[in-house]
């Protein structure tokens, strides 16, 4: 029984991955022709809604589709711990994990807003970087290895 929920949630890690990266790279080649005014990219049918934004419009929701993203794959995480796992204070580590990198990501963003005016240099990178680890199952992955690290001793 336990297998098929393992399977399941791999698949379905693989699937939520999969559609990321979809939507997102469509995405920034819609942007890409706006920009730079070409029209040789490939666009699927699907995304062509996206098509009709302005660039501006297009690159400030990404701010907030990515928050969509993450929440998707926080739910993701928890529910596979939650039927993959018997420690419910994996659930709680889980939580303060996400809200320490959307805390850390932020304030890489806001430091690099106010103190350097603008967000392409390191803070940029960091924060994007801790964003991608909150749009993957890697905090999920380690926390089940790590559940059987957690005992507490018996008392006979």
């Amino acid at each position: 029984m336990k297998i098929k929920k393992i399977l399941f949630f791999l698949l379905l890690f693989g699937c939520i991955g999969y559609f990321r990266e979809f939507f997102f790279v469509n995405l920034n080649n819609i942007m890409f022709q706006k920009y730079y005014n070409h029209t040789d990219l490939p666009i699927p049918s699907v995304m062509s809604v996206f098509n009709s934004f302005s660039y501006q419009t297009l690159y400030y929701s990404k701010y907030f589709l990515s928050l969509l993203w993450i929440v998707l794959f926080f739910f993701a995480n928890y529910m596979a711990l939650k039927h993959l796992t018997e420690k419910k204070i994996l659930l709680k580590i889980l939580t303060y994990s996400y809200l320490l990198l959307l805390s850390l990501a932020a304030v890489a963003m806001i430091y690099g807003y106010f103190i350097n005016g603008h967000l392409q240099d390191d803070e940029y990178t960091v924060s994007r970087w801790l964003l991608g680890i909150a749009q993957s199952p890697i905090i999920c992955l380690i926390l089940i290895a790590s559940e059987k690290l957690n005992t507490k001793p018996t008392q006979s």
